[in-house]
């Protein structure tokens, strides 16, 4: 569930950033109807937005992975967006100065500058939907949740420990992976 909403929140998200983002969007009415998309996004909790799913249509793993999608949309947006309005304007410029397109220059000027902050934004938005995945399994949700309930319903302490270590291990380790990342890019 968290790989499968990571991957579709950030393909939406990574384009949605650059129409977040003040100092790239084509237009000013574009950089404010894609904040107020944001902040829209990010207002309605995943949870409830994962009990909409559940109820349109089914228990089961994909409205999970549709909730937190939806939420990765709106908080990796915004920060993505952010890390965008941090690059310096000198590559910016001189790119533009030679007759780059406005793709061209968000390719050669603007992406390299914000990589760093993309890939540890995405790290860090996998990381919280690992998390959020066990959450959603209280409302029907599926996933690892949904396993950690059945198994404390059942008074099995020794399978909700052992899933509880699960959890853990995969989250440090894509702490250590994003550390190392980093370490690659900067």
């Amino acid at each position: 569930i968290a790989v499968v909403a990571t991957c579709l929140g950030l393909a939406v998200a990574f384009p949605l950033a650059y129409l977040a983002a003040r100092n790239v969007a084509p237009a000013r009415w574009v950089f404010y109807a894609a904040r107020s998309v944001v902040v829209m996004v990010r207002a309605v909790p995943e949870l409830i937005v994962a009990v909409l799913f559940v109820a349109a249509v089914g228990l089961g793993p994909f409205p999970g992975a549709m909730a937190l999608a939806i939420g990765t949309v709106g908080f990796a947006t915004k920060l993505l967006a952010d890390a965008i309005e941090e690059v310096r304007p000198g590559p910016r410029e001189g790119v533009w100065s030679v007759g780059a397109t406005r793709m061209q220059e968000a390719a050669t000027s603007v992406t390299p500058q914000a990589m760093p902050s993309f890939v540890g934004t995405s790290l860090y938005v996998f990381d919280i939907n690992i998390r959020a995945a066990t959450i959603l399994g209280l409302v029907g949700a599926g996933g690892i949740g949904f396993y950690l309930i059945q198994a404390t319903r059942t008074l099995d302490w020794e399978r909700v420990g052992g899933i509880l270590i699960i959890v853990f291990v995969l989250v440090y380790a894509i702490e250590r992976l994003a550390g190392w990342v980093r370490k690659q890019l900067i």
